[in-house]
């Protein structure tokens, strides 16, 4: 009878601490909040082939479980009629974090991309004397900026041309 007791009281907490240990963990997978979802432009930079300058971007859509990453081109300074050139579709989960300034970030964890880059946050940069709002997007070594609108403003580098997918 003691035995069982014991038993049935080792059981109970064990039982308890499992479901505080997973309920925590249930916890810290978020979806992303509906202000991060949705399309955001990043300027990737021109080139000028003869007499003809284009200019390149990238378009990542994000959903609460999708990521979706386009490579897009025109020859429009303003960036106005972006062509398709390819893209990657992947789905996301979102782990929602606090720094040490209590600004909330989302880390994003996918198959298909594996990348220094996987921390997104919402930020308020100038852009012709403007406050814009923009998804800071980094990781350890890069530091990127995309906006609700194509821009010409913070290029990320030829080094994103095919930053993702990974095929490896």
């Amino acid at each position: 009878m003691i035995m069982n007791m014991k038993q049935t009281l080792w059981l109970g907490t064990a039982g308890l601490v499992a479901t505080f240990f997973t309920g925590s963990l249930v916890a810290q997978a978020k979806t992303l909040p509906k202000s991060y979802r949705g399309d955001w432009y990043g300027y990737v930079g021109s080139e000028k082939v003869g007499h003809v300058k284009t200019y390149y971007a990238i378009k990542l859509r994000l959903t609460s479980k999708r990521m979706d990453y386009n490579f897009l081109q025109t020859t429009q300074a303003n960036l106005s009629q972006l062509k398709w050139q390819w893209g990657e579709k992947s789905l996301a989960t979102y782990q929602r974090r606090t720094n040490k300034h209590h600004q909330t970030y989302y880390v994003l964890s996918s198959q298909a991309y594996q990348d220094d880059l996987d921390r997104l946050q919402l930020k308020t940069v100038k852009r012709n004397g403007k406050n814009t709002q923009a998804l800071h997007w980094w990781g350890d070594a890069d530091s990127v900026y995309a906006f609700r609108q194509p821009q010409r403003a913070y290029a990320w580098g030829w080094d994103f041309e095919d930053y993702i997918p990974t095929d490896e």
